[in-house]
């Protein structure tokens, strides 16, 4: 069995997590081999770009978990540079459009050309089933964004995770629902953004739970 994992800074693991983040976990429950390519401050776009890389490969299970940095509120036309694949030239402009973003913030470009997400809602959902539709034979889990400890931020994400009800349409995509149990159970974050390894031992027994369960011929098991 093989298991490929797509998604940001907490499917990539920190720290002591460092393979060893909820995709690793799932798959020394499932004897597998599992294949992580999280991405620090990866949106869907990366995400794009890295199942580009290994889209003839099959595998058995995908894991999909984006949106924290899709989500995140900045004013329109805002530049964006793609954080992989990566180069000293793509560094170099993030660094000249972090300064820019600072100028924008000071000068109240919100207000005067308004705001939207990094990856509007559209393309957010586009990106996503661009990549479910290429892995019609694998069994697709779709994880939450967890919430901020900013709470500023969690409007946002709560927004993105109600789109992920849009791909349960697929009958081969399953919705993991994780922020209402990762807001009130604080503990499991190493920081306000990354989980720690309890964090991550639960993510796996969720989609495990919903594995066996599907062995069972139940897909309507309740998480949580």
């Amino acid at each position: 069995m093989k298991i490929l994992a797509l998604g940001d800074c907490n499917t990539k693991g920190i720290e002591e997590c460092y393979n060893n983040a909820y995709p690793e976990l799932l798959a020394k429950k499932l004897h597998a081999d599992v294949l992580n390519i999280g991405h620090t401050m990866a949106t869907t776009r990366e995400g794009v770009e890295l199942f580009n890389e290994v889209k003839d490969q099959y595998f058995d299970i995908v894991l999909i978990s984006f949106g924290l940095t899709d989500s995140w509120k900045t004013f329109k036309y805002a530049p964006y540079v793609l954080y992989y694949p990566d180069n000293p030239r793509r560094k170099l402009l993030r660094k000249i459009v972090k300064k820019f973003k600072k100028i924008g913030k000071k000068l109240n470009f919100i207000e005067l050309l308004g705001e939207e997400s990094v990856v509007p809602e559209k393309e957010y959902i586009e990106n996503i089933q661009y990549i479910i539709k290429h892995f019609k034979d694998s069994k697709i889990f779709i994880l939450d964004t967890l919430p901020k400890k900013e709470e500023y931020r969690n409007v946002s994400i709560k927004k993105y995770n109600l789109l992920l009800d849009l791909f349960v349409k697929f009958d081969n995509v399953i919705r993991i629902e994780l922020y209402d149990y990762f807001d009130v159970h604080r503990e499991l974050f190493l920081d306000k953004t990354h989980l720690n390894t309890k964090g991550y031992e639960y993510i796996s027994e969720q989609i495990f739970d919903t594995i066996e369960n599907f062995k069972n011929g139940n897909r309507d098991k309740e998480l949580g």
